[in-house]
C-alpha cells in the first residue's frame, strides 16, 4: 500500500496518471522483491534508468521503511 501512495502522490505531482510512474505490474515486482539498493531496483522488469534516476530513491527509501515494520 506504501508503494501505490507513494505512486499516486508523485504522478500527481507531475500531472501525469498513476502507472506513467510505475505500472502495477511494477509495483507488485517491488514489493516482492524488496529491492535495497539501485542495482537491485534496476533488475526489477519495468525500471530502467530514467525511471531509476527520476523515482529510485524515493521508491527505496518507501521499501526501507516497511521492511523496518
Amino acid at each position: 500500500e506504501r508503494l501505490r501512495t507513494l505512486r499516486r502522490e508523485l504522478a500527481d505531482r507531475q500531472g501525469v496518471p498513476a502507472y506513467i510512474v510505475f505500472s502495477d505490474s511494477v509495483l507488485v515486482e517491488i514489493a516482492t522483491r524488496r529491492p535495497r539498493d539501485a542495482g537491485a531496483l534496476l533488475d526489477v522488469p519495468g525500471v530502467g534508468p530514467a525511471k531509476l534516476e527520476k523515482y529510485g530513491q524515493r521508491f527505496l527509501e518507501a521499501v526501507a521503511e516497511v521492511a523496518e515494520r
